[in-house]
């Protein structure tokens, strides 16, 4: 048992009866992999749970009224189920590494001993080591085909794989992505090399993407001692450094490491959610907070007058205005900066815009309290709040409810079947 504060964390350990609804999972590696625990779960049972469970976290997490916590079942709507409940994840990472590995002292000094490269996902609190998968059912068929060819490159070439303990090897990281909507499929090789043994990589690279038909293949360089690279340098051996792909009929570039839903068509819903949700019209101007590279904000501008988005990743800023000018969405502008530091300065309220609508889409830790404030100095008629944490989210909700808003309704929706996270969109507005 773990003791997390206000709850416990524990680990399976014997299934003494199987519940009623159980069923057989499709994946053999489901015991043992950890990447999808909900799959022993008929999907129906899943986003049943998931329902009840936004219910509850908002009920015992959000500072409310007793009053409010008796209309919130009426609240809190009906689930979107996702549209594929397999096969439905549009990016994949893998680590190269070891099956196993050992160590013991000699002379003084640790030893490491590793056993049977491989390439696979790392099991709960067992970064050291990797666990070889010889099949997924969330990562995209045309991907699971990619990666069987990754697989025999690799035991063609015999490249040595990085081992975590020693920093030693040249193999690290696979990310696959592909353009669900346009078939665009890329390939990044994460390596530790040094600069003499990259010309000989990119060969034994280049051979391989000849083969595969990609519109992207790289290399990027991690020297590093964490598995994300702070400071990458990407070389780009065939195609372009990105992949395109569609919502609706938008079309956006996908770098390595931009920040893109997953779920392709599960991200169609979660987006026609916040529109109706919002009830957005041809008079609103609309903030897109924490915009990424404007998905979001592209597509609610065909609804309104004008929108304007703010992100502090520059990479993503430039992606999200190549992609508006691409798209012609010429009624959307973007400020780069962090969001309490761009509605203090550049868009103080009473300025060049009054946002009657005002979307956050924060990461999982929610919003920094200094951007709480902004958005209340701002005073939207609507505050639309896109969630995957519904804990913090419930917080924030709390701030907003408490300085004069009113909660109208919460849309969960599902973008990550087989798992516990959950897609919230929360629309409060001013009493």
């Amino acid at each position: 048992l773990k003791n997390k504060g206000k709850y416990l964390e524990s680990r399976l350990l014997k299934v003494v009866k199987r519940a009623v609804n159980e069923v057989q999972p499709r994946c053999q590696h489901f015991h043992d992999c950890g990447g999808c625990t909900w799959q022993n779960l008929p999907y129906n049972k899943q986003i049943e749970y998931k329902e009840e469970i936004v219910r509850e976290t908002l009920e015992h997490v959000t500072p409310v009224s007793e009053e409010l916590r008796r209309q919130l079942p009426g609240r809190v709507l009906k689930i979107i189920p996702s549209p594929q409940v397999f096969h439905y994840r549009n990016k994949l990472e893998m680590s190269f590494g070891y099956e196993t590995m050992r160590s013991e002292e000699q002379n003084g000094k640790r030893i490491y001993f590793d056993e049977n490269p491989s390439i696979g996902f790392h099991q709960p609190g067992r970064w050291e080591t990797v666990l070889p998968v010889t099949e997924c059912h969330l990562y995209d068929e045309q991907i699971g085909l990619l990666l069987q060819d990754v697989k025999r490159f690799m035991h063609e070439t015999n490249l040595p794989v990085y081992n975590p303990k020693t920093h030693k090897g040249i193999l690290r990281t696979l990310l696959l992505r592909r353009g669900v909507q346009t078939g665009e499929q890329m390939i990044g090789f994460i390596v530790k090399a040094r600069k003499k043994e990259l010309e000989p990589l990119f060969q034994h690279f280049m051979r391989f993407g000849g083969r595969s038909g990609l519109a992207s293949l790289m290399v990027i360089e991690n020297h590093g001692l964490n598995d994300k690279p702070e400071q990458p340098k990407i070389h780009t051996l065939i195609g372009q450094p990105s992949i395109k792909e569609r919502l609706f009929d938008l079309e956006f570039d996908i770098s390595p490491f931009s920040f893109f839903q997953t779920n392709t068509l599960g991200a169609e819903k979660l987006y026609q959610a916040i529109a109706q949700g919002a009830d957005i019209s041809q008079r609103d101007t609309v903030l897109d907070a924490y915009c990424g590279m404007g998905t979001i904000g592209q597509y609610l501008a065909r609804f309104c007058d004008k929108v304007v988005g703010i992100e502090s990743h520059p990479s993503a800023i430039e992606d999200a205005l190549k992609s508006a000018g691409r798209n012609r969405v010429g009624n959307i502008s973007f400020y780069k900066g962090r969001t309490e530091q761009v509605l203090h300065n550049q868009l103080k309220p009473g300025g060049k815009y009054h946002f009657s609508v005002i979307v956050v889409d924060p990461p999982r830790a929610g919003l920094h309290p200094k951007a709480r404030e902004a958005i209340l100095e701002h005073s939207p008629e609507k505050i639309v709040y896109v969630s995957c944490n519904t804990a913090t989210c419930a917080r924030d909700m709390g701030e907003f409810l408490n300085a004069g808003y009113e909660l109208r309704s919460v849309q969960p929706v599902d973008l990550f079947p087989h798992t516990a996270h959950i897609e919230t969109v929360s629309v409060l507005q001013k009493k």
